[in-house]
C-alpha cells in the first residue's frame, strides 16, 4: 500500500507541475507580428491586432495596461519585429493582458 500511495502522490505532483507550466490559470501566449494597435490613450492600448507565427490572424481586446504603448507597437508594425501576447478568453473575446518584445527586454 505504501507504495501506491508514493506513485499516487508523484503522478499528483507532476499534474500540478504540468498545469502551472501550462498556465493553469487560463492564460496562453502567442507570438506574432502587429499588424494594428489602436490606442485608448496615452499608456493603453485598446485594440491589438497580429499575425501569429502559424499565419492566423489574432484579434485582441485589453482591460487596462498591457505592459506597452500603441506608439511602442506602431516601431514593432513597422520594423517587423515579433511581440509575445499573454491573454485569456473571456466572453467570446481575447482578452490580452500582456504585451512583450519577443527579441529582448523592454526598450
Amino acid at each position: 500500500m505504501p507504495k501506491r500511495l508514493a506513485l499516487s502522490f508523484v503522478a499528483a505532483a507532476g499534474l500540478v507541475l504540468l498545469a502551472a507550466a501550462c498556465g493553469g490559470n487560463g492564460e496562453k501566449t502567442v507570438t506574432g507580428r502587429v499588424l494594428s494597435a489602436v490606442e485608448r490613450n496615452l499608456a493603453e492600448i485598446e485594440t491589438l491586432t497580429l499575425r501569429g507565427e502559424d499565419g492566423n490572424v489574432w484579434k485582441f481586446v485589453t482591460e487596462g495596461p498591457v505592459g506597452t504603448s500603441a506608439a511602442h507597437l506602431r516601431q514593432h508594425q513597422l520594423g517587423g519585429e515579433p511581440v509575445i501576447v499573454t491573454y485569456h478568453e473571456a466572453n467570446g473575446r481575447l482578452v490580452a493582458t500582456d504585451v512583450r518584445d519577443a527579441a529582448g527586454p523592454h526598450d
